[in-house]
């Protein structure tokens, strides 16, 4: 009787270590806040990746469609902020860190917010070589935080 015990628990504890082995690591949790977080930067994404087309040279550049979507994005990219609470319910992809060392945080938030302002004001000039120029300092400061600040992906 012990035999079979022992048998059936040690099999059951093998299915579960095999099916955990072939399941992605599971979803952290999100509650209101850190879905807001998550819908405020997803947001602005549709003009950032439409100016990178552009600066990239994969779409052909176009002024005013730059200046639009830059000063657009200039507006959107603010919105994420006003949401970076600690949310009790899960806070997604953002890291314990964030709220342990939250002037560090702040510093990077107002890097971006700067690079993103020399991006629209480069876009408003029209001149390409600056913008490919402020773009990439803002996706550096993108880079920088996340780096820091999010779950790896």
């Amino acid at each position: 009787m012990k035999t079979k015990l022992t048998l059936a628990a040690l099999s059951a504890a093998a299915l579960f270590t095999l099916a955990a082995c072939g399941n992605p690591a599971p979803e952290v949790a999100k509650g209101p806040i850190s879905e807001a977080r998550t819908t405020a930067f997803k947001a602005m994404m549709p003009n950032f990746s439409s100016m990178g087309k552009m600066v990239k040279g994969e779409e052909a550049y176009e002024v005013e469609k730059f200046k639009t979507a830059a000063a657009e994005f200039a507006v959107e990219s603010k919105k994420p902020f006003e949401h970076f609470q600690k949310d009790e319910q899960g806070d997604g992809d953002t890291l314990p860190v964030t709220w342990e060392k939250t002037e560090q945080f702040k510093a990077e938030e107002e890097k971006f917010h700067a690079a993103v302002e020399k991006l629209n004001t480069a876009a408003q000039s029209g001149n390409l070589e600056d913008i490919k120029v402020a773009y990439g300092e803002v996706g550096a400061s993108c880079k920088a935080c996340h780096d820091t600040f999010r779950r790896p992906k």
